[in-house]
């Protein structure tokens, strides 16, 4: 009897053990959950109550890499899913901020055209060349802390009009523009240097 106890206790444990181990990729979920309600609340101008969800939706991604640390459950799901939840999240911000002209339209197609190169790059590198893992460049990352900084500006402007907040948003608008332009030649940069390396499989000529 104490033996079939014991065993449903350590099975009760570690069912709540899994379940605590899917908590960071159930944040992120909500992460990724947030963007379309983020997205109707600026459509509707409801600002102040979009820019919260926003900045509860940076929380959570603190909040996820803190438990999967913790609970020590990182592992290729999260490793995709983490930055995907950012990513849509950052793109529904310049896709409605666009165009609802917070953000001018060239920022937008700016942003949008550099991801697109970027994608398309990669795409082109992996099936030619075989290269199959993409690190984030220093100006890359440079770059999406801008256009984070912006998309918030734009949102608190339009949540609290206040002139500081207009020059604010106006700087982040030209470091923005300035550090995605910089990192999108950056990028293409480093994919024509991979198109042009010889690729592992090739055979290689022999001189007669």
């Amino acid at each position: 009897m104490q033996s079939l106890n014991r065993s449903t206790s350590f099975r009760s444990s570690s069912y709540k053990f899994q379940t605590l181990r899917a908590l960071p990729h159930l944040i992120t979920f909500f992460r990724l959950a947030c963007s379309p309600v983020v997205a109707w609340l600026l459509l509707e101008a409801h600002f102040k109550a979009g820019l919260g969800l926003i900045m509860l939706a940076g929380v959570s991604d603190w909040l996820d890499g803190w438990a999967a640390r913790q609970l020590r459950s990182a592992g290729h799901l999260g490793v995709v899913l983490d930055p995907l939840a950012d990513k849509v999240l950052l793109v529904t911000l310049f896709v409605v901020l666009g165009i609802m002209q917070l953000i001018p339209l060239w920022m937008f197609w700016l942003v949008i055209g550099r991801d697109l190169v970027i994608v398309v790059g990669a795409f082109l590198v992996r099936t030619l060349r075989g290269v199959r893992k993409f690190l984030p460049t220093m100006l890359g990352k440079v770059s999406t802390f801008f256009q984070i900084v912006l998309v918030l500006l734009a949102v608190c402007y339009a949540a609290f009009p206040a002139r500081v907040l207009f020059w604010l948003d106006m700087t982040a608008l030209a470091l923005s523009a300035l550090f995605t332009f910089l990192s999108g030649a950056d990028y293409v940069r480093i994919g024509i240097q991979m198109a042009r390396r010889r690729h592992p499989l090739t055979p290689i000529r022999q001189t007669p």
